[in-house]
């Protein structure tokens, strides 16, 4: 796969240097094509450079970096916000960024954000795994409707559907996207989601109440849902213990 072409948007140099020291150590996914120092000059440099992934501060002079993206013609390139202030992040999201990253930049966080970049371009099939995931992470769930992005800790639980998975999150209607249980178990934070059965993964946070309601049956009420997930023996017993777990 070709690196990914990366233009910089910054309108101070010093943290534009910043970033290209930071990918450098991933110049093998990451080729920078191009700077730019303000949100016209990058707009001429997205049309004319067509880049991939655009890494955007937020406040710059004259025009902050949300106001480049309704001046581009799709197809739009990935976006990355880049900010000395978290209070941007909601916004970034809505706008439908990949990521937002506070200033100063961990290497690690930026490694992150590139795997995120990975997972939501990936091709049709199977994508790419992200890095693995912490409850304050945002993930990717792609679906044949689109994108859509979630807190993990929002994700209230996972059905196997063949191939693919059905999340569910608090409030929202569920998606079925492009990922097995397997690969959900090797990126999720262990000690929140547990698989109960083999075709379901529960997040503990998410359950509000575990009710038998007979020998072998119980109903899982979980957080945003009207109606309980009925568990059956093996599973409620599994559920409960995680459930214990978290108590101590």
């Amino acid at each position: 796969m070709p690196p990914l072409r990366v233009l910089l948007v910054d309108d101070e140099p010093p943290a534009r240097d910043f970033l290209r020291r930071l990918l450098a150590p991933h110049r093998a996914a990451v080729e920078i094509v191009g700077e730019a120092r303000s949100v016209g000059d990058a707009e001429e440099k997205c049309t004319r450079l067509r880049p991939d992934l655009v890494f955007l501060d937020v406040q710059m002079p004259r025009d902050d970096g949300f106001a480049l993206l309704p001046r581009l013609a799709p197809p739009l390139p990935a976006v990355i916000f880049v900010t000395a202030y978290d209070t941007f992040a909601v916004r970034a999201f809505d706008v439908n960024a990949v990521d937002y990253l506070l200033k100063p930049v961990a290497p690690e966080r930026l490694a992150r954000a590139l795997a995120r970049v990975a997972e939501a371009a990936g091709p049709r099939g199977t994508d790419p795994l992200p890095a693995a995931l912490l409850p304050t992470d945002t993930v990717f769930l792609r679906s044949d409707r689109g994108v859509r992005t979630a807190p993990v800790a929002a994700l209230t639980h996972i059905e196997a559907v063949e191939n693919y998975t059905r999340v569910h999150l608090a409030d929202v209607p569920p998606m079925l996207v492009r990922r097995t249980m397997a690969e959900w178990e090797k990126i999720l934070p262990t000690h929140l989601f547990v698989r109960i059965e083999r075709s379901l993964l529960v997040n503990r946070g998410a359950v509000r109440q575990l009710e038998v309601v007979s020998r072998d049956v119980a109903h899982a009420y979980l957080a945003g849902r009207a109606t309980p997930v009925t568990l059956a023996r093996r599973a409620s017993l599994r559920l409960r213990e995680a459930l214990s777990d978290r108590k101590t």
